[in-house]
């Protein structure tokens, strides 16, 4: 008995660093993960994935960057949402911040960027350009070594018409002269996300599971999709066609997400999206009762707060953190690539004031 009474309270006596250390605060992604000087949104608002940050004080390690009020934490203490302004003077390069909860510390990191040149850059696109949409996925192969990429294997097959074909940025690139030959402008790519490394068991199509190779089922809002390349190779892109006077077009999506985004059993706010995965609106697309000067209620909330074809989750633009989340994202792809245009994709189902939030935003 006394034999056992010392094996437990030995267990015990180790087990308590380790219960201690399993509360200290971590962190799993920051986005946006760059932000610029002099930009027109300053504070920034930084949203932390992460756990273990209730009762979080965050704080700025090092010049041109500051901490403005108090974080907002979610009830589950996964993300934390802070504000980061930075000096006009800021020097570009990493910024290191602190957070600091009861249990421990951690740490993580914004880049500070020096705006893009605007000559050349940003140019906008107008009925005078001939635009050629682009499938990235359906294009040009031109780098094979991401045809299957470590991280997402298994999900090409040229043989299977619902997953990747091989189509990347570098095939895009080498066919550049050919579209300007064409008598081509503008180039409008369909979205270039990273989306799911998995096979889609929720959209099945024939009976079987697919893959997003179209990219409009977003999984990281600021990642470029491992299949078509990365963001270096997708500003390699824009740059290279800015050099043939062609211009870029991001097909952009802020209706929905991917079916496997980590939003979807863990939202970052109680009204992050319009329902949950297990109780929600399915989208009737009757965009027509959005013109009625009488609409029948039921349909019109359907078409604008139900889940595209039942499964795609629908993003609550009328939530703030969300609204800032998508003009940020926004404004961070035509930041860092220098693009020149925006569609937006699933338009009809946004409220048209946020859209006019994202006009002001880009046009500031």
């Amino acid at each position: 008995m006394r034999i056992r009474r010392l094996i437990l309270t030995t267990i015990f006596c180790f087990s308590l660093p380790l219960a201690c250390l399993a509360q200290e605060p971590e962190v799993s992604k920051v986005e946006p993960p760059s932000w610029w000087t002099r930009s027109s949104i300053n504070p920034v608002r930084l949203m932390v994935r992460g756990r273990n940050f209730k009762g979080a004080q965050v704080q700025s390690l090092e010049t041109g960057l500051r901490v403005v009020g108090a974080p907002a934490i979610n009830e589950r203490g996964t993300y934390l949402f802070v504000d980061l302004a930075i000096a006009p003077n800021a020097q570009p390069g990493a910024r290191k911040l602190r957070i600091t909860t009861a249990r421990g510390v951690t740490h993580f990191s914004l880049e500070l960027l020096t705006p893009l040149n605007r000559s050349g850059r940003f140019q906008g696109f107008s009925p005078a350009d001939v635009i050629y949409l682009i499938m990235i996925d359906r294009f040009s192969d031109g780098e094979r070594d991401n045809n299957d990429p470590l991280r997402s294997r298994g999900l090409y097959d040229r043989g299977n018409r619902f997953y990747y074909h091989g189509g990347d940025l570098q095939g895009i690139i080498n066919h550049l002269p050919y579209l300007k030959d064409l008598g081509v402008t503008a180039l409008w790519l369909t979205p270039w996300y990273d989306n799911y490394d998995r096979v889609n068991q929720i959209e099945l199509k024939d009976n079987k599971p697919s893959t997003g190779f179209h990219g409009y089922n977003p999984q990281d809002f600021y990642g470029v999709e491992d299949h078509f390349g990365t963001l270096a190779k997708l500003q390699e892109l824009v740059e290279a066609a800015h050099r043939l006077g062609l211009k870029i077009i991001q097909d952009q999506v802020v209706n929905h997400t991917g079916p496997y985004h980590p939003w979807v059993n863990d939202p970052p706010t109680p009204t992050w999206f319009n329902g949950t995965k297990e109780q929600h609106l399915k989208n009737v697309f009757q965009t027509w009762v959005l013109h009625d000067p009488r609409p029948v209620a039921a349909l019109k909330r359907a078409t604008m707060e139900g889940w595209f074809l039942d499964f795609l989750p629908d993003l609550n633009q009328n939530d703030k953190e969300v609204s800032r989340y998508l003009i940020q994202n926004t404004l961070w792809w035509t930041g860092v690539t220098g693009l020149d245009g925006i569609r937006m994709d699933t338009w009809q189902y946004v409220p048209n004031s946020f859209l006019a939030s994202v006009d002001r935003s880009v046009e500031a």
